[in-house]
């Protein structure tokens, strides 16, 4: 079942169920009295309502694919926590305001504190679990293009040991540059990748291309420049 066919089978699933608390209402009060329903009743079944639609907000906000595995464990966990808690103390006062124990006031003053803090644990189950997910994501897209860019620069290294003895200088300029790139930092900014995407290119041209020495020098001063443009970022505090 792809995502699209989840969200309709939810989305199914959903209305399914609000047609079923809506027949569960009308068989327990059938007949309906001429005056309507009394203020502790009405209550009671907005609160049934109320309980059906939060119990359904982990089943839309939750969902774990394998790319969010890591992060979306734990904030499901958070999520269904702060739900069950939630709807136990709805329920419970709907029960005893039905029962005319509880006033109607006391009973949502309780639950709106509830869900207050309920509120807060989805939040960083759900907002701040997914803020996680996009950071690691990011450092993850980071650590793959400098293990690239070290790899590109690791082959340019190996073949500056075929290059003739007249290319000596230039030889020893390109070891020069492996030598900094290979101590190179992950940084996660678009410039950042960008220069690594250039310098990357630039090392297979002259890995894969035979030059002449001029163009090799042409070559090697574009690298530098490159590459001390991106020695100069840094991570965001």
């Amino acid at each position: 079942m792809n995502s699209k066919q989840l969200d309709i089978f939810r989305t199914l699933l959903f209305i399914g169920g609000l047609i079923i608390v809506g027949v569960a209402f009308a068989i327990v009060n059938y007949p309906f009295p001429e005056d309507g329903l009394e203020a502790n009743q009405k209550f009671f079944w907005a609160e049934i309502v109320i309980c059906y639609l939060v119990f359904f907000v982990p089943f839309f906000f939750s969902s774990i694919t394998s790319k969010t595995i890591n992060t979306k464990i734990t904030s499901t966990v958070n999520i269904w926590i702060s739900v069950i808690v939630f709807e136990i103390v709805a329920i419970t006062f709907a029960i005893l305001t039905l029962n005319e124990k509880v006033s109607i006031r006391i009973a949502i003053l309780v639950e709106l504190i509830v869900f207050f803090f309920a509120a807060i644990f989805v939040y960083f189950g759900y907002f701040a679990g997914n803020h996680i997910g996009n950071v690691q994501a990011q450092e993850e897209k980071s650590l793959s293009k400098i293990a690239e860019l070290k790899s590109a620069f690791e082959m340019l290294n190996l073949k500056t040991d075929m290059w003739s003895y007249e290319l000596n200088n230039q030889k020893n300029a390109i070891k020069k540059l492996c030598e900094d790139v290979r101590y190179m930092s992950p940084v996660d900014t678009d410039l950042a990748s960008k220069l690594e995407m250039k310098l990357i290119i630039s090392a297979n041209v002259l890995t894969e291309s035979t030059l002449t020495p001029g163009e090799m020098d042409s070559k090697i001063t574009e690298l530098t420049n490159l590459i001390n443009q991106r020695k100069l970022l840094k991570n965001k505090e």
